[in-house]
């Protein structure tokens, strides 16, 4: 009887403790982590009897927690990425909703501002107007700071998210080393039972990390774990735990940094941190982020830059030149606010530098870093932080300042100790929207119209007509002062005024004083004019100069007298103009390169202006023009035969020719000058004559050698005189007087244009001098002529003075709302901005979708470790009828033994 009630009581305590297993589980059924768990059964050992084996009840082996690794794994590893998505979604959305909002976007501001600009170059000498621009410009100024102190207020706001995630790391780290101690001590207490409630307190702590960050767990023995973050840096190992802080970024001290606190000291894992809340911030961070705050940089330094330079070109209402109408973007401040020294760079800290907008046009978004990475001091390399590629690099000169240009910017080290090790954060964008501000605060200062004024002579016999003129420049833009033209406040310098010697010849002339016209320095003589086409007056080569025949020899040598030759003329038989020969070299700097080239010429004794001419421009980067200009005077018969003739000789298609003036005609300028004006053949050869009544001024467009003769006796003469163009007075260089049955040979001049990085040198000092001074021909303006031109035809350039009804510079300075100023002249302002906005909110409709896709993946892997661990309470309660059933059956046993045992105690 003994027997069947131990085998009743241990059906009655196991089930008892199947139904306390079963009760924990309903009751934790919303417990977060908590794994089911079941009691293992197993039958006691059978007891040998005379009948066999029979058995002596149940006993429970174990209870069991229902748990799998994998799934575990699997629910971590989809957690993390998870909540990397959904921070990425929380944070960029928040962005997308302020960029793309029309009441706290950028768009809106932009389109009043130009609004405005259009009102003003409607009524540009209008007050309101100007008052109604400056008042839209603070509000484009205020709406740029909105958004950069609202991208602030998030990064901000990042960095003390951070420091609570890194805080909530270190605490889950803190009770996984616990647990790991407790699990270790409870499973041998148990004699190799599982602690379950521990494991599955621990695995919960687990997932709550995995949200954090991406973590590796290695199973150990005794139940414990090790933890690993990054690039397998220990978080947990047994039961001690490493902390991870937040610390200043040492190479940008705006920025947050974590790292990781070991053994062997602190060091800096930020890049080694992925998924989790904290990698989507700080994936979150270092992209749209920065691109955000860069691209907005961008816009508002390329939108200041592109409205001063075209300001600057107009007239305000004080005829004074425009200034900056937003606050220059070269700043000294400005410019040092884009370089972070890092924290580690060796002392002394003197090093001072700076980085320059050189061409807005050219900018980017990026972020780089300046390296001095040896083996000298002086070798560095410019890395572009995102990509982390070599943008350049090189050796510095060894002396201070210098400059490293790359990507529209120059980094400007004007001092300093730089040495082996040095870093510098370069951001040339990233306050671009912060330091945005106005400049101009007065109407008066607002620049609308144009400071040139063209003008056409009521007098002038043709329909020529001349433009405007465009402004270009009023600094150099090499060395960024004041061009001559604009040197004198409120007028050009000089006033010009254009003269046309031909229907297909002008000059360009200093109109300083009107009625003492001068050439200007450097020349525009003897200019090219094409009817039917739009003339161009000016270069617009900034570096352009010009250099003009000048060398001693040259410019003395006034022709060789020598005999008449016999008529017919000989081909190839006019006399020589006694130029000597000169050898040149012209050397090219490459403006991207800095290689410097050259070619060389030979100049042969004797050639013609024209021939000079030819020979240059076959040279690369030089533009050579070339004029002859003598005057004829004193024409002197002695009364006796023969009379005096006037002969010029010429050759045409190879053939000597010689037009015939004779007497006594030859005694008056006027007929000598219609003669040769007359004849078509010179004509076509560039010849043209002007008479004064007292002398003939003879000039030769094409810079071929004029030959003149005199005909007649021994007493007839006239003299000749080369004059010199680039003088005021037109004073002569020499002078010859020809007699009777004699003639000279006198040779051209020669400007010659030279392009930006061209020099010229010369061997002798003959025709050109050996270094012949080179002038820059930059005026700052273009202006074109167009139409049929009359001889003597004149249009003046001159200062725009109290034209306050101009538009011109208000319409150019709305022209550019359209202009492609952005990323190397592809995009507009609006565009640039639209293109932010947009791929703003394309990343966040992807992040959206990859939110949801890694939401889905987490619920299957949610739903595979329910199926697996989580408690069922449809299953939980049929256990619970079940082994209340076997509970009650056990205690039926017990019943049935003692009432057998009672029957026996009654036999007795």
């Amino acid at each position: 009887m003994a027997s069947l009630i131990n085998i009743g009581l241990t059906g009655l305590k196991s089930h008892q403790t199947a139904l306390a297993t079963t009760g924990n589980n309903v009751t934790n059924t919303n417990t977060p982590g908590y794994s089911r768990q079941e009691v293992v059964f197993e039958s006691t050992d059978s007891q040998l009897t005379g009948a066999g084996y029979v058995g002596s009840g149940v006993s429970i082996s174990t209870v069991r927690r229902l748990n799998e690794e994998f799934l575990n794994t699997q629910l971590r590893s989809d957690t993390t990425v998870f909540s990397e998505q959904e921070a990425l979604l929380s944070l960029s959305g928040q962005i997308d909703n302020l960029l793309a909002s029309e009441t706290t976007g950028l768009s809106s501001s932009m389109s009043n501002f130009f609004k405005a600009l259009q009102g003003g170059a409607g009524d540009p000498s209008s007050i309101p107007e100007r008052q109604l621009l400056l008042s839209q410009s603070e509000s484009l100024v205020s709406r740029f700071h909105q958004l950069y102190s609202r991208l602030q207020q998030q990064s901000e706001t990042l960095d003390q998210q951070l420091s609570a995630s890194v805080s909530e790391i270190n605490s889950l780290s803190s009770g996984i080393a616990e647990l790991n101690e407790a699990i270790t001590i409870a499973t041998g207490a148990g004699q190799g039972s599982e602690p379950n409630s521990l494991m599955d307190e621990r695995d919960e702590l687990l997932r709550q990390l995995s949200e954090k960050v991406t973590v590796s767990v290695i199973p150990q023995g005794d139940n414990q774990v090790n933890v690993f973050i990054g690039k397998g840096q220990p978080l947990v190992i047994n039961n001690s735990f490493n902390q991870l802080g937040v610390v200043e970024s040492k190479s940008n001290p705006t920025e947050s940094d974590i790292a990781y606190i070991g053994v062997g000291g602190t060091q800096v894992i930020t890049d080694d941190i992925t998924g989790g809340n904290v990698g989507g911030a700080l994936a979150f961070r270092d992209s749209i982020l920065k691109d955000a705050i860069n691209n907005m940089g961008l816009i508002a330094v390329v939108l200041a830059d592109t409205i001063n330079q075209q300001h600057q070109l107009g007239m305000d209402l004080e005829n004074n030149l425009g200034e900056s109408f937003f606050v220059d973007i070269n700043d000294p401040a400005l410019m040092s606010s884009r370089v972070i020294g890092h924290q580690d760079n060796l002392l002394p800290m003197d090093r001072v530098v700076g980085v320059e907008i050189v061409d807005a046009a050219k900018l980017t978004t990026n972020n780089y870093e300046l390296q001095f990475g040896g083996p000298s001091n002086l070798d560095y390399r410019v890395v572009n932080n995102q990509s982390g590629a070599v943008v350049t690099q090189g050796v510095l000169p060894g002396f201070f300042p210098a400059s490293i240009e790359i990507e529209g910017i120059a980094i400007n080290l004007e001092s300093g100790s730089f040495q082996v090790g040095d870093k510098f954060l370069i951001q040339p964008t990233r306050y671009g929207a912060r330091d945005f501000a106005m400049s101009v605060d007065r109407v008066e200062d607002i620049a609308f119209a144009s400071p040139i004024r063209t003008d056409a002579s009521l007098g002038n016999t043709g329909s020529g007509v001349i433009s405007p003129g465009v402004m270009l420049d009023v600094t150099d833009p090499a060395t960024n002062q004041p061009l001559s033209t604009f040197a004198v406040p409120g007028q050009i310098s000089p006033p010009m005024l254009v003269r046309f010697t031909s229907p297909t010849v002008y000059d360009v002339l200093d109109a300083s004083d009107p009625a003492n016209l001068k050439p200007l320095v450097p020349p525009l003589n003897n200019q090219k004019y094409i009817p039917g086409l739009s003339n161009s007056l000016f270069t617009e080569d900034s570096g352009q100069t010009v250099a003009s025949a000048r060398g001693d020899a040259f410019a003395l040598q006034g022709g060789v007298v020598s005999p008449l030759p016999v008529v017919p003329i000989p081909a190839g038989s006019l006399p020589d103009n006694g130029y000597i020969g000169q050898n040149l070299t012209v050397f090219s700097r490459d403006p991207d390169t800095g290689v410097v080239t050259s070619e060389a010429a030979a100049i042969t004794s004797n050639a013609s202006a024209s021939e000079i001419a030819a020979t240059l421009n076959k040279l690369q980067g030089l533009e050579a023009n070339a004029y002859t200009h003598i005057e004829i005077s004193n024409f002197t018969d002695n009364g006796t035969a023969p009379p005096l003739e006037f002969n010029l000789y010429y050759e045409d298609g190879g053939v000597s020719q010689v037009l015939n003036v004779p007497s006594p005609d030859a005694l008056d300028p006027n007929l000598i000058a219609e003669a040769i004006n007359s004849d078509l053949t010179l004509a076509a050869l560039g010849y043209r004559a002007v008479s004064d009544g007292n002398k003939v001024t003879l000039t030769n467009s094409n810079g071929l050698d004029i030959v003149v003769g005199a005909g007649g006796g021994a007493g007839d003469s006239f003299d000749v005189d080369k004059i010199n163009p680039y003088d005021a007075t037109g004073s002569s260089l020499s002078s010859q007087t020809v007699s009777g049955n004699n003639l000279v040979a006198v040779g051209g001049y020669i400007d010659v244009t030279m392009s930006e990085g061209v020099t010229l040198i010369a061997q002798s000092n003959t025709i050109f001098q050996q270094a012949p001074p080179a002038q820059s021909s930059y005026r700052g303006f273009q202006i074109d002529i167009k139409g049929e031109v009359g001889v003597g035809d004149v249009f003046s350039i001159g200062y725009n003075t109290d034209g306050f009804s101009d538009n011109r510079n208000a319409l150019a300075i709305v022209g550019l709302e359209t202009t492609g100023t952005v990323s190397g002249g592809v995009s507009t302002y609006n565009e640039a901005y639209s293109k932010l906005v947009e791929e703003v909110g394309t990343f966040t409709n992807q992040v959206r979708l990859d939110t949801e896709a890694s939401q889905a993946l987490l619920s299957a892997s949610t739903a595979s470790w329910n199926e697996v661990s989580g408690v069922n309470l449809d299953e939980e309660a049929g256990k619970l009828i079940q082994y209340q059933a076997a509970y009650n059956a056990s205690a039926q046993v017990i019943s049935v033994a003692r009432e057998l045992f009672d029957t026996l105690l009654g036999v007795f």
